[in-house]
């Protein structure tokens, strides 16, 4: 099971969702990584959360920690990854 993500405009119409699947979760959290160092990665970490909202500063920080992040990734999932 994938993890969904809704993302909405500014007057709460769903814009897209997709899953983030358990495959690439593993690849990003793998205990082998750094991601612990991420602040806004951190707080994804655990794969059971649910109802996780970002916004504003928090939602601009993860995207900031992705971009950063995906060094990190191998070569097989960066497609997915992007």
């Amino acid at each position: 099971m994938g993890f969904d993500v809704m993302l909405y405009d500014k007057k709460g119409r769903e814009i897209e969702l997709f899953e983030l699947t358990e495959s690439l979760h593993n690849e990003i959290f793998n205990s082998n990584k750094i991601w612990q160092t991420y602040k806004e990665l951190r707080r994804l970490s655990d794969y059971y959360v649910t109802d996780e909202t970002l916004s504003g500063k928090r939602l601009t920080n993860l995207i900031a920690d992705l971009n950063n992040y995906q060094r990190n990734i191998s070569q097989d999932k960066l497609k997915e990854y992007q």
